[in-house]
């Protein structure tokens, strides 16, 4: 073979390895982005169902305050802000004389096949009541 047809076929071999790493790392780069999205998705699905509760225990909190009222004000809150973030949803709402507790579960839209996150956020707090002024005698 001549040194000349050696260079050529050098040179048009050029380049092919780095197109064969970009073929192998490109899917494992746009795996990990994903990932990261999905992650932050998990994270601000959290936070709206850790506020959606807030609301909810806030208005089942209240001196007049119900079950059913904590409930709609949820999912109010839910609806305004998860849109298709968070899915599946579920709102349960509990109020004792005492106490009153509101929780919001849900999924974690998939970006990633094969990944599925659920969130479970709480919040809860004392119940208002009516305490008579004393009487001063």
């Amino acid at each position: 073979m001549s040194k000349d047809l050696r260079r050529a076929r050098a040179r048009d071999e050029c380049g092919a390895t780095s197109v064969a790493q970009v073929v192998l790392v490109a899917p494992a780069l746009l795996f990990v982005l994903m990932l990261i999205v999905q992650f932050a998705l998990m994270f601000h699905a959290r936070n709206v169902a850790e506020q959606a509760a807030q609301e909810g225990a806030a208005a089942a909190r209240r001196f007049d305050g119900t079950e059913g009222e904590a409930k709609n004000k949820t999912l109010t809150y839910l609806d305004a802000l998860a849109g298709q973030t968070l899915q599946e949803r579920g709102v349960t709402a509990n109020r004792t004389a005492q106490t009153a507790t509101v929780t919001v579960t849900g999924k974690v839209i998939s970006l990633v096949p094969g990944v599925h996150l659920t969130v479970s956020e709480s919040a809860s707090g004392p119940v208002e009541r009516y305490v008579p002024p004393k009487e001063n005698p």
